[in-house]
């Protein structure tokens, strides 16, 4: 089976990337993006103990400290999209119970 996905090329991808996120992200809020995730990467340096993250030079911090910082973005942002897997499910499922007694009040009445 042919999958009808374009190679991930260094050139292509954040052409890729800007695709994904402006079919997910609504557009009143595209521009929030970036200044947004700044905010937070200076955040999670805070976190870890890395002062003034946003205006030091990230070359001269070893490259353990910078992973870091990205590692520890992408566990919240992971334990994030957790939770709202998980609200939206039990959303979902709550609205299915309810239609589905609303389903057997309507044909036990009959």
């Amino acid at each position: 089976m042919k999958n009808n996905l374009p190679a991930l090329t260094k050139d292509n991808l954040p052409d890729l990337i800007k695709s994904v996120s402006h079919n997910i992200i609504p557009k009143e809020l595209r521009s929030y993006v970036l200044p947004a995730l700044e905010e937070f990467k200076n955040e999670m340096a805070e976190e870890i103990g890395i002062k003034n993250y946003d205006i030091i030079d990230k070359g001269e911090l070893p490259s353990r400290l910078n992973g870091n910082v990205g590692g520890s973005m992408t566990k919240k942002m992971v334990l994030f999209a957790e939770a709202v897997l998980a609200w939206n499910y039990k959303k979902k499922l709550a609205l299915g119970n309810e239609e589905e007694q609303a389903g057997k009040t309507i044909s036990d009445g009959f």
